[in-house]
């Protein structure tokens, strides 16, 4: 064995053969599930994803945002992506085929989201192969069995690894143990412009320490029936006008079965896009250009009390992902049409174990993970012709973490810690994170933080080379991040929140796409240093009444270092207002408004501002059975655009004007005498 492999491995199995003994040897009853809370309970902003254990967002060692079932459900939001753009400081992207997430004004050309973490019940969903983070129709998981999502801004690299340099966002399922029936069933249906139609259905039972969840949804939309791109704007290509080719089609699973200490995670997803804007020099209005995204996990875990004060939480998992692309080129004037075959794949193994152990006012969590990607395979090929690319690779990972959380003084709480990861490829990478929390009189918050994070090239940065559109980079170099932010939260009384952050971040060594000028073809490489500087403000209220609002503003400025200009993709200023008003017998109706400043694309080019305006009516619960909503998204329709990628023609994508959705959901009714 590599002796680079061989000590990497010692240091996850020390780790995992200590405390799988402590297991062995646990007596006490299970920790709570972070998943088991209840609304009342949440109404506390109880969050896990800061520290990797639960406490209150005030002692978190970051700025945290949590967003509700219940506000899902009333924005009529439809994807992550919605639920994302109502978050202080985030903006998304959609280039018709996967939609991006930017935040910190970083939102790097050709990236797929690689600098933010993307968890499902604490499961790591950037793969190997692309690194990706999927928000949009392409996200493997219903909304509708979200019980509320954890978003931890700043770098986390010291307790999550690759990935976590601008944010963790963590997607927490109902729990079937948490529901108040035994037996408990659900169905919607819901029809939206552009001829899309989608149906989902969720069942859930508890037998004493049993229980069990299934979900999955069906869903298919024709698209903009037409789109039209001046760049195509020609005879022989239609005169710009795509029609008909913006088709998306998606099936997703989820099951969650609990016993005991024990808890079984299933997860399938799949999703196929077809692409009407020809990038990657494709053939102008061909329906033969599309992308299938296919992903799903088991994910194995063990949680229980070894004693009042220590828990233990350990997981074995299994990932698999798929990626299949085909790409029309020719058939225009007397060039044969053919399909460029474009695929790649992952299947891993991995194990992690955890253990945090409570002292008095302080606590110590350490743990260790070791992984195997022992597939990961990229093919490229014309469909029966010459095959352009064709790579199979095994890439594993070992790490090591710890942070001790401190309480030298009663209103003073000091965390430090840090994470040593050793990949196969790119060798050792330590991530350290320190931060002093202080409570001022006056029920008022001061947080510092400082962080170091980094994010490991993928196999597809590295090594996808297809001998005429991309090219590989081996000499890649992982991307870091230095991070300092300050916090101060302050809370006028119980329902009235305000907050207000300031932030500094040094990237090393960013990862961009761009194109090499001696071959003209697309490859990555390390940038420059890059930085951003940027103030956030935001105020929150909840009435008892069930009137709500939140008003937030964004300020940042990142620009690269060297050449000191603004990077692209980044826009100075976003500003968000969101509202619920109680209406008509127990109905809500909510109204949200989103401005994102201009941005500068890839190619140079302004992409304009926009303020969009989306409105929700929902009712209670009629006939003790049914709910009914009804949105409309940009209700004003104005034109807005994103910056595209520098695979495209276009500098900027046109995106949807004025869009509706009604839904219709069924809730099986409560038994009578059920609590």
């Amino acid at each position: 064995m590599n002796p680079r492999k061989a000590r990497a491995c010692g240091w996850a199995a020390a780790c995992i053969a200590c405390f799988t003994t402590a297991a062995v040897q646990a007596q006490a009853p299970a920790a709570q599930d972070l998943t088991t809370l209840s609304i009342e309970e949440l109404t506390t902003v109880k969050v896990y994803s800061a520290s990797r254990h639960l406490e209150t967002a005030q002692e978190a060692p970051s700025a945290v945002t949590v967003i509700t079932a219940e506000e899902i459900s009333r924005y009529g939001w439809r994807t992550l992506a919605d639920v994302l753009n109502s978050v202080r400081g985030f903006y998304t992207a959609n280039d018709r085929t996967y939609t991006y997430i930017g935040s910190q004004g970083f939102m790097r050309p050709g990236d797929l989201g690689t600098g933010i973490l993307l968890m499902i019940n604490g499961h790591r969903e950037n793969d190997n192969v692309y690194g990706e983070s999927l928000v949009g129709t392409e996200f493997p998981l219903d909304l509708e069995l979200v019980e509320r999502i954890e978003i931890v801004r700043g770098p986390s690299s010291s307790l999550y690894g690759t990935n976590a340099m601008i944010a963790v966002i963590n997607v927490i399922t109902r729990s079937p143990s948490a529901q108040k029936q035994p037996l408990t069933f659900d169905a919607s249906g819901e029809a939206d412009s552009f001829d899309a139609r989608r149906a989902q259905l969720t069942g859930s039972i508890t037998h004493g320490t049993l229980s069990a969840m299934l979900g999955g949804s069906m869903y298919d939309s024709e698209g903009a029936p037409r789109l039209f791109y001046p760049e195509y704007d020609f005879p022989a290509t239609n005169f710009g006008i795509a029609d008909n080719i913006d088709g998306d089609r998606a099936a997703k699973a989820f099951t969650d079965i609990t016993y005991g200490n024990w808890r079984v995670e299933g997860l399938w997803g799949s999703r196929r896009k077809i692409i009407p804007t020809a990038d990657y020099g494709t053939t102008f209005n061909d329906p033969g250009t599309r992308t299938t995204d296919s992903r799903g996990f088991v994910d194995i875990a063990y949680k229980a009390a070894l004693s009042p004060a220590t828990d233990l939480d350990a997981r074995g998992y299994f990932d698999a992902v798929n990626h299949a692309g085909t790409y029309a080129e020719g058939g225009e004037g007397s060039l044969p049409r053919f399909l460029d075959v474009d695929k790649g794949n992952e299947a891993a193994l991995g194990f992690e174990t955890m253990v945090g152990h409570q002292f008095g006012r302080n606590r110590i969590t350490v743990g260790g993970l070791y992984e195997d990607s022992y597939r990961i395979k990229m093919v490229d090929y014309f469909q029966g012709g010459q095959v352009n690319l064709n790579t199979e690779r095994s890439l594993w990972l070992t790490a090591v973490y710890g942070e001790a959380e401190l309480r030298p003084l009663e209103r003073l709480t000091i965390r430090a810690g840090g994470r040593m990861d050793e990949y196969a490829l790119y060798g050792a990478s330590f991530s350290p994170r320190a931060a002093a929390i202080l409570t001022l009189p006056r029920q008022t918050e001061l947080k510092y933080i400082f962080g170091k994070a980094f994010r490991a090239p993928t196999a597809f940065e590295t090594f996808y080379g297809d001998q005429s559109t991309m090219e590989p980079n081996l000499g890649l170099r992982p991307e870091t991040t230095t991070s300092h932010e300050i916090v101060l939260e302050h809370h006028f009384a119980p329902w009235l929140t305000a907050t207000g952050e300031t932030f500094y971040s040094l990237m090393h060594n960013g990862i961009d796409q761009s194109i090499d000028s001696a071959t003209g073809m697309l490859w990555f490489i390390n940038s420059d240093r890059n930085e951003s500087l940027g103030v956030e403000a935001e105020v929150d209220a909840k009435r008892s009444s069930g009137l709500e609002a939140r008003a937030s503003y964004t300020w940042n400025y990142a620009s690269d270092d060297v050449r000191e200009w603004h990077l692209t993709n980044s826009p100075m200023n976003l500003a968000k207002a969101n509202t619920t008003v109680p209406v008509w017998h127990g109905g809500v109706a909510a109204g949200e408004l989103l401005y994102v400043s201009s941005q500068t694309s890839v190619q140079q080019t302004k992409v304009p501002s926009y303020l969009l305006a989306n409105f929700t009516l929902s009712t209670k619960p009629l006939w003790n059975s049914w709910e009914l909503s009804a949105s409309v998204y940009n209700a004003f329709d104005r034109r807005w655009y994103a910056p595209a990628a520098p695979s495209y023609l276009q500098s900027m994508i046109l995106q949807d004007g004025r869009s509706m959705r009604i839904k219709l959901t069924y809730r099986l009714p409560a038994r009578e005498g059920g609590k």
